[in-house]
């Protein structure tokens, strides 16, 4: 079976503790029996590490500190939440607005303390975070790192999080462009209507960095992204009927029932072919692929299948 293995900070990895290489969120695969039962132990720098036997049991109970997910070609275990080494209090940023505090500090872990007229909150930040500023805009508390952004309300609730390449504010409308983790470099750029309660994602649309032949061929880059752009839509509520040809129309209503609950859509190699990230259970996941077919730009079927 092709196991995927990847961890929020670089790891060494280790199978029987015989090094096998760096892990980190590019994922990086092996091929390996569950039968065998490895030793598997993933080592960052500064924090202790994550060891568990890898056994049939991951399919259905994920080791403590580690999310799976259920491919089509195997399963990839993350390895996402390491417990620290160092638990010395480290203040990263701070800022008041008024008689609002804001405070990020590290201790073990990166956390957000707010005291606000609302109360005062505690909250855990990426580990994107060891570099921060921040900011206030209306009501809302944003937290710069070098390539993530992150939005607190004064009831110390996070309403976005995300890594972006540029973001800006203008009045109540942030805009942010996203990138896309796939080979062809797209990004998303998107708008956001802010309020005293969060933000509402109100246009997504998705980019091409640079197209495969170094020329930028719009119709190209149209049959490349509608698979991504029609399941996208359908994720975050948008207007998606004007993908569909004529004749899957008046089907528009019944394709999010047919699709189910989705938390993430995964570019693939292929086209017009998505995965779909289904929460099984806590920490377990399974991807859904769903493949389009298209006919003069639009929509025409879709057809999907579970990982097995």
């Amino acid at each position: 079976m092709k196991i995927y293995f990847l961890s929020s900070r670089p790891c060494a990895l280790f199978f029987n503790d015989v090094y096998f290489g760096v892990t980190d969120l590019f994922e990086r695969f092996a091929e390996i029996d569950l039968r065998d039962k490895l030793f598997i132990r993933f080592v960052p720098q500064n924090a202790q590490p994550l060891s568990f036997f890898l056994t049939e049991e991951i399919r259905f109970t994920p080791p403590e500190g580690c999310e799976v997910y259920l491919l089509k070609d195997g399963l990839a275990v993350y390895a996402k939440d390491f417990a620290p080494q160092n638990t010395a209090l480290r203040v990263i940023a701070q800022a008041r607005f008024g008689d609002n505090l804001a405070t990020v500090h590290e201790q073990g872990a990166i956390q957000l303390a707010l005291e606000t007229a609302r109360g005062s909150f505690l909250c855990t930040l990426p580990r994107a975070f060891t570099q921060c500023e921040i900011e206030q805009h209306g009501e809302l508390f944003f937290l710069r790192a070098p390539d993530t952004l992150c939005i607190y309300t004064q009831a110390g609730e996070c309403v976005f999080c995300e890594k972006v390449r540029a973001f800006s504010v203008e009045g109540n409308t942030l805009r942010a462009v996203i990138p896309l983790c796939d080979s062809l470099g797209r990004v998303a750029e998107c708008s956001y209507t802010l309020h005293g309660e969060g933000c509402e994602r109100i246009q997504y649309t998705l980019k091409q960095a640079r197209a495969q032949s170094g020329e930028a061929d719009e119709n190209k880059i149209r049959d490349e992204l509608i698979a991504y752009a029609f399941f996208e839509s359908v994720f975050i509520g948008a207007e998606y009927e004007e993908m569909l040809a004529d004749g899957l129309k008046p089907s528009a209503s019944k394709i999010k029932a047919y699709l189910g609950d989705f938390t993430a859509v995964l570019v693939t190699d292929e086209a017009h072919t998505c995965g779909l990230v289904k929460e099984k259970a806590p920490r377990l996941f399974e991807v859904v692929y769903y493949t389009v077919t298209v006919e003069n730009g639009k929509i025409t079927d879709i057809q999907g299948c579970s990982h097995a």
